[in-house]
């Protein structure tokens, strides 16, 4: 899976991601959401959105967390997929396969990485 960086929103957050690569992490999951454990990346809130898109791809600040939306999170209302609390919008995932298919992907991965507790590594 890739993502494609955008730092127009969040240029102090895709630099910091950047500079702390690669990071060997683990994976959890909130509701539609992947998430990864701290990264050495520190970032205070910048343009922290409250809302996101389907496979948007951001940094929570409180956490120091990458988290992936590829769905609703517990927190979400009708038609809006809601972070909690906002994050930091810097990249989205890159496909050539329909959503649905990388939903199924992403799925694979809670069951694969996350209830085997394998970790990831980031580059």
């Amino acid at each position: 899976m890739s993502v494609k960086l955008d730092d127009s929103l969040s240029p102090k957050t895709v630099a910091a991601i950047i500079d702390s690569l690669p990071i060997k992490v683990m994976i959890n999951w909130w509701g539609d959401e992947l998430y990864i454990d701290a990264i050495p990346a520190k970032v205070g809130d910048e343009n922290a959105k409250a809302v996101v898109k389907r496979i948007d791809v951001a940094y929570w600040p409180e956490g120091s967390e990458v988290c992936i939306f590829y769905g609703p999170t517990p927190v979400s209302t009708q038609g809006q997929i809601i972070p909690y609390p906002p994050v930091n919008m810097f990249g989205r995932i890159t496909n050539t396969i329909p959503l649905s298919d990388l939903q199924k992907f992403l799925q694979s991965i809670e069951k694969s990485h996350i209830h085997k507790k394998i970790p990831i590594v980031l580059c």
